[in-house]
């Protein structure tokens, strides 16, 4: 009895020992679960008040912006959106041939006028459009394509939906590989005789304006006074990157010509009346025609020299981020410039009818309109800066290509900084005595656009699209290009004897 006694103790004293070892590891197993739900509770209080303060949510619209900016700027790589090329060809266009448009109608009358405006803004719309599929490399619409021309994964043939051709990048290009090296010669000529030629016109639109706001000296005097002052601009403004900034006094004046001609007849009307009285002295009507076909070579070769621009074209396009939204924005560009163009032309020939000066901004300020005096001569001074600085833009390709077909014959630094220096004052005093001895802005823009645009808009863009996608073309194309290479040829020649003679 005793030993059973003893046996059960201590088996009993065991239990309890096993007993309160578990009840120990179950309050230690649930220290460890509220530990662990303490530390997660923590965690996920700290996350909450993290998001709930108050710069998170500003931070994150910060962050996400940075981001989205960051893609931009890889997806675009520098190049430029469709509203910047459209603005960079329409300021292109729009330029001091803009002045001359109601000396058009002046020349070919009503009819004739509008002819020559819309007929011609249609052709140089079209080759606009084939100068880009041109440097595309395929005759198709640049739209029919996906991908960038000069990052094209398709070799060029391979497939039905690569290109034709390998793209182009400029101009030359263009002509070498239609007509080869002695064709990139020829077209290299006519674009410096162009320039040259368009040097000549802004002193004779310089001389123009300063004497209608200075008459105490004549309008030679102002071109040589403005021949020394061109020079300090023509020596220092060396890089495009400072020329850039001569283009924004352009984009302004144009608005503001456009703007100024269409508020001065709505607000004076017909005014032809007053305005011979001054320039004649007694009252010769009618002011206006209908037709007069004598004065279409010249009307024909203002139009050509306002929408010359097309040896920029391929910058434009190499510059654009989507090459193949191209003709969709030559597209607006002749809309928006024929608008312009036919604003101007129509509101300055009802204001002034063929009394109306080669520049409309000269006939505005002569015309001495109530209480726009001020505002009109702000308009001359801003003609006068326009010209200037088109005049130094203009220098800058003209003088830099012939100090690079001078520079193989040149030996040290100072030599050709010498060189440099001489062809650039040659070429101011150069135009200054065309500008002396032909003096009329009509004529000389009217010249310009007969023999240089008429080739490099008209004949080149179309000769070079049939020489380059001949097998390709369909018949309707082949005329069409046909077509445009005689009319150009025949208005280069014919216009420019008549415009002459």
């Amino acid at each position: 009895m005793g030993s059973t006694n003893v046996g059960r103790q201590a088996q009993s004293s065991t239990q309890q020992i096993d007993q309160q070892r578990k009840l120990a590891d179950a309050k230690a197993y649930r220290q460890k679960l509220l530990a662990q739900e303490s530390s997660s509770v923590a965690q996920r209080k700290g996350v909450a008040d993290h998001h709930d303060s108050p710069g998170y949510g500003k931070e994150l619209e910060v962050d996400k912006a940075q981001k989205h900016a960051k893609q931009n700027q890889k997806s675009v790589d520098g190049k430029a959106t469709f509203s910047q090329s459209l603005f960079n060809m329409c300021n292109i266009l729009m330029g001091v041939g803009l002045l001359g448009m109601p000396k058009v109608f002046s020349c070919a009358g009503w009819y004739g006028g509008f002819i020559v405006l819309f007929l011609f803004s249609l052709i140089t719309w079209w080759t606009s459009i084939l100068i880009g599929r041109e440097l595309n490399g395929d005759p198709r619409p640049s739209s029919f394509f996906d991908d960038s021309p000069y990052k094209s994964p398709l070799q060029p043939g391979s497939t039905a939906g690569a290109r034709m051709l390998r793209p182009i990048s400029s101009f030359p290009d263009i002509a070498r590989s239609s007509f080869g090296g002695f064709g990139a010669i020829i077209l290299s000529s006519v674009l410096y005789f162009e320039l040259f030629s368009c040097l000549a016109i802004f002193f004779v639109s310089l001389g123009d304006h300063m004497h209608v706001l200075v008459p105490r000296l004549s309008t030679v005097q102002h071109q040589i006074i403005m021949a020394f002052v061109l020079i300090i601009p023509t020596a220092f403004l060396r890089t495009p990157k400072l020329l850039s900034y001569l283009s924004m006094v352009g984009t302004f004046a144009t608005i503001s010509v456009v703007s100024a001609v269409f508020l001065a007849y709505l607000v004076v009307g017909d005014i032809s009346n007053e305005a011979a009285l001054r320039k004649f002295g007694k009252e010769e009507p009618p002011y206006r025609k209908e037709w007069d076909a004598s004065g279409l070579p010249l009307a024909l070769g203002l139009m050509a020299y306002t929408f010359s621009g097309h040896a920029i074209v391929p910058s434009i396009y190499s510059s654009m981020s989507k090459p193949q939204e191209f003709e969709r924005m030559i597209t607006c560009t002749f809309l928006i410039v024929t608008f312009c163009c036919f604003l101007v032309a129509f509101s300055g020939y009802c204001m002034f009818g063929d009394i109306v000066d080669d520049q409309i901004t000269i006939s505005l300020e002569t015309a001495h309109i109530p209480h726009a005096h001020f505002a009109l001569t702000i308009l001359m001074w801003l003609m006068v800066l326009t010209a200037f600085s088109k005049f130094t833009l203009s220098m800058f390709p003209l003088s830099l290509g012939i100090e690079e077909i001078a520079e193989p014959f040149l030996v040290g630094e100072t030599t050709k900084e010498i060189a440099s220096n001489v062809i650039r004052y040659g070429l101011i005093l150069g135009s200054l005595l065309v500008a002396i001895f032909v003096p009329s802005f009509s004529f000389l823009c009217s010249l310009v656009g007969l023999v240089c645009t008429m080739i490099v808009s008209v004949i080149f863009p179309a000769g070079a699209h049939l020489k380059m996608f001949g097998p390709k073309l369909s018949m309707f194309e082949k005329i069409i290009d046909v077509v445009f290479v005689i009319f150009g040829s025949i208005s280069c020649v014919v216009g420019t004897i008549a415009t002459i003679g």
